[in-house]
């Protein structure tokens, strides 16, 4: 398997059928192709299609010299969205998806557990549309960032006290660990909801009763609908609304890869981009 997930490259050939793309346009790719043609594609939820492939995870994926993708989830990204910018609109786009979906609005508080790149780009989305953050990540380094992007930055043992102080309206689960949820579903405050992004395997523990007694309500968001969620976050960028490239911890030539694998499996950086062309 060839991984790689997120890419922004350079169109080098397009097939016979193809009307929409020019040999030389930079593109970015939907790495997420649904069937279309099940019942939840059928009725707009695409983003959970059974049959769904992804670039990267279940066929060949981006870190390589070239590669194809359907047209159909391909974009032309406009002149004036830099590189940096336009290789972080898929996670930008996952996480518009769900403050979307959460219906947060302006002046709420929400509270965000795990400040990778889904994390922070959430921070950056929320605080730009006025709400408040409350941030926990337990590396000081990506704490720093979430501070950076205008969250405000808690310690594991004051979560509790202070989400039900500050009425929290909104926990956003976004470190995928079965430790994480639990801590969301076990300290979120009476009345609030519970959306969890990260894409943990273990079982998590939480009261039953404590949901129906108060009132809590949980719910899970994958990736983005197709094609309206990609859309709306390249206008955002292009528009100067959104700066996806202000999460960026490092950059890598692409020959340096096993070095930039490494230091990403430490946990302890927020992005790493990749430069094919070096």
């Amino acid at each position: 398997m060839i991984l790689g997930h997120e890419v922004l490259g350079r169109v080098i050939e397009v097939g016979s059928g193809v009307q929409k793309f020019q040999v030389g346009q930079r593109v970015i790719v939907e790495p997420n192709y649904p069937c279309g043609d099940c019942i939840y594609c059928r009725t707009g939820r695409g983003n959970i299609c059974p049959n769904k492939i992804s670039l990267g995870v279940s066929i060949p994926g981006c870190f390589s010299g070239q590669f194809s993708a359907p047209a159909e989830f391909c974009w032309q990204i406009p002149d004036g969205i830099t590189d940096q910018n336009a290789v972080l609109i898929e996670p930008l786009a996952v996480s518009l998806h769900a403050l979307w979906q959460s219906k947060v609005q302006l002046g709420d508080t929400i509270a965000i557990i795990g400040c990778g790149s889904t994390g922070l780009l959430l921070i950056h989305a929320a605080v730009t549309q006025g709400v408040r953050v409350i941030a926990f990540d337990k590396y000081e380094e990506k704490k720093e960032i979430a501070v950076r992007l205008g969250a405000e930055s808690i310690k594991i043992d004051d979560i509790e006290t202070v989400w039900a102080k500050e009425n929290v309206r909104t926990v956003f689960e976004c470190a995928g660990s079965s430790a994480t949820v639990e801590l969301a579903l076990n300290s979120a405050p009476r009345g609030s909801q519970i959306i969890l992004m990260g894409l943990s395997t273990s079982p998590a523990n939480f009261q039953p009763l404590r949901f129906v007694r108060e009132g809590l309500n949980l719910q899970g968001s994958l990736i983005y609908d197709h094609p309206n969620d990609f859309a709306n976050a390249i206008a955002l960028v292009e528009k100067g609304k959104l700066t996806p490239s202000r999460i960026i911890s490092e950059e890598y030539p692409f020959s340096k890869i096993q070095d930039a694998l490494e230091l990403a499996g430490t946990g302890k950086v927020s992005k790493i981009i990749l430069n094919m062309e070096k």
